[in-house]
């Protein structure tokens, strides 16, 4: 029997309930098993990394304008616009053209997400977008390792070694931004989880 997710859950990790949740748990257990995240262990994980990037499961859409990515052809952001019109969105934040392009191409409509970026906003899509990211970098490998385990990372040029938890949040992010944060979630996730 699959392992499910309920709003408890998410008010746990999170520390108070959001109106965002009873949706997030809806595509969370339509979506995650399909992806191989369906263990109490791998929720932990993936849980505490959406409970930061979504403020607490309060906003599928990143606070700030977007400028920031304006130009970045690292993110696929070419033309005049495209930081803000593609800033991030989901429960992972998915952020850019590529990879909103990226996305597009995996529901088999190219332009899907590039015309309406908005879509990543609704629980369907900001999990979905999430499990993508999660199975396309192998986080599972990761989050199935002890937490105690020293994983291996690349970072900035240089092998490093990580925790578990921190290889997958430096994967997300791209660094160590809220590290201590996710820690927290992840710490608490896993308490109520496993």
């Amino acid at each position: 029997m699959a392992y499910l997710i309920t709003v408890d859950h998410l008010a746990a990790i999170a520390g108070k309930r959001t109106p965002l949740m009873p949706g997030l748990v809806e595509w969370i257990n339509k979506t995650c098993p399909a992806y191989q995240i369906d263990t109490p262990q791998e929720y932990a994980h993936f849980l505490a990394q959406a409970c930061h990037e979504t403020d607490h499961f309060k906003t599928l859409r990143e606070y700030a304008s977007g400028k920031a990515y304006e130009g970045r052809i690292d993110l696929g952001n070419t033309r005049p616009g495209d930081g803000v019109r593609f800033k991030g969105r989901g429960i992972f934040q998915t952020t850019g053209r590529a990879n909103y392009t990226q996305l597009g191409i995996k529901k088999g409509k190219r332009d899907l997400f590039v015309n309406s970026p908005k879509l990543l906003e609704q629980p369907e899509f900001a999990v979905w977008s999430a499990c993508e990211y999660w199975l396309t970098r192998n986080l599972n490998d990761a989050a199935n390792h002890s937490d105690g385990d020293l994983l291996k990372k690349k970072y900035r040029g240089n092998v490093i070694d990580v925790s578990p938890i921190e290889f997958i949040s430096i994967t997300i992010n791209g660094g160590y931004n809220g590290m201590e944060d996710r820690k927290k979630y992840y710490a608490r996730a896993k308490s109520i989880l496993t």
